[in-house]
């Protein structure tokens, strides 16, 4: 499994526990996927990603490691990233509460990997 797979997965199932609801419960509504809901998991995707990232290139985020300092990095790109308005248009394009893990995956997978690519860009 590549680098990037593992990633995306780590991603993924971060997102699912940040939902919280199996597959065979989409058609039940509960808090997870209330409006809004598409914020807390674009920025656990987004976290998610980080950590994967700078330990796949540098290793374990240990204090004062390169890890670290990689993610610390990349909480701040993140922070100027626009996470807050892809949630926007996630809760936007999203509003069958009834699908909405089915909805939102793809939306995150497209997150993951283009975060991943512009990590990539800034990699010294």
């Amino acid at each position: 499994m590549s680098a990037r797979h593992r990633a995306l997965f780590a991603s993924a199932a971060l997102l699912a526990l940040v939902v919280g609801r199996p597959a065979w419960a989409q058609n039940t509504v509960d808090a997870a996927s209330s409006p809004g809901a598409s914020l807390y998991a674009v920025n656990a995707a987004a976290l998610a990603t980080a950590m994967t990232y700078c330990m796949r290139v540098h290793g374990p985020l240990r204090v004062g490691s390169r890890g670290e300092t990689c993610f610390r990095e990349a909480r701040n790109l993140l922070a100027r990233y626009g996470l807050k308005e892809r949630a926007a248009r996630i809760d936007g394009s999203c509003t069958d509460r009834t699908q909405f893990n089915t909805c939102i995956t793809p939306e995150i997978g497209r997150l993951v990997m283009e975060l991943n690519a512009h990590f990539d860009e800034r990699r010294p």
